[in-house]
Order: C-alpha cells, then structure tokens, then sequence
C-alpha cells in the first residue's frame, strides 16, 4: 500500500524536475515588410502558463533585435495565448516596427492592445453589427495617421475615412 502511494509521488517530482531542466523559450522573428517584424516566445513547457513573462521577454527581444540594426522598437500589438495545462503551449507575440531614433512613431504614447487568443467563455450573442477585431481597428487607425502625416490626406479626409472606420467597428 505504501508502495502504491509512493509511486504518484515520484512520478510528480520526476515530472517536477524535467520541467525545471527545461531550456527557456526562445524567441521567433518574423518579416511582415516596411520594416514591421514579430517576435513570439512560446513556453517550453505546457505547465508554464505566465504570458506576462513570454511578453516581457519578446519585447526585450524585439529591443536587442532593433538594436543590431540601430534602430529602436515601436510595439504595435501584443497577442497572447494562455494554453490550458497539458493541452498546448502558452505564447505572446509582439509586434513592432524597427525605427530610427528621430522618427515621430516613436513620441506616440497611445496603449498597445493586448489580444487574448484561444477559448473564451461563450456568450449569448444578440443579432447586431459584427465588431472589427482591436488589432484591425488599430492597424487602420494607424495607416489613416501615417497617410495624413504624409500629407497624402487633408486633415478633413482623415476625419471623414476615421469616422468611417470607427462606424465598422460598433
């Protein structure tokens, strides 16, 4: 009987000691054009659920990455996905764009949005306007900026195409 009880216990505090002999994750880059990039990190074990940590050390990845190129980072949007224990991997993903140091992208302050992927607890769904995701509404906000900052819009067609992109998104 003691045997029998035993037994579990090993096998926790064998899978106890894997999981710490584990490598950290590493990170992932990839190319999106005009100078925007990804970088995900993904927990190296299913056990590990912290997405704050992944998160941190993507954008600390992302600063060494702009770094090389002497460039700074300018996080456009945080993705994340809290796996459940033993069913995946949790990950974040940042992404940014590699500036110069003068670049005004970088004096913009506005928060980044953070998009939690994965399972989320159903609803009921009244019959309404479909919502654009956070991440689209923010890219096109953006784009409408640059374009205006360019001088490529008029401060009355950037007002005009922003009213229009916030209406799809009620």
């Amino acid at each position: 009987m003691k045997t029998s009880r035993l037994l579990p216990l090993g096998i926790v505090a064998g899978l106890l000691l894997v999981a710490n002999a584990m490598p950290a994750s590493v990170a992932r880059f990839e190319t999106l054009g005009d100078n925007t990039y990804t970088c995900t990190r993904e927990a190296s074990t299913s056990f590990d659920r912290n997405v704050d940590q992944l998160t941190a050390e993507a954008k600390e990845d992302a600063a060494k990455f702009c770094a090389t190129k002497g460039k700074q980072p300018k996080v456009i949007s945080i993705a994340v996905h809290k796996a459940w224990p033993t069913l995946g991997f949790s990950r974040a993903t940042v992404t940014f764009k590699a500036l110069e140091a003068g670049d005004s992208e970088l004096a913009d302050n506005t928060p980044v949005p953070v998009v939690t992927e994965g399972r989320k607890p159903r609803k009921a769904v009244e019959a309404g306007p479909v919502e654009a995701p956070v991440d689209e509404l923010y890219n096109g906000l953006l784009k409408l900026d640059e374009l205006r900052k360019r001088g490529l819009l008029t401060d009355e067609e950037f007002q005009s195409e922003k009213k229009k992109l916030l209406n799809r998104s009620k």
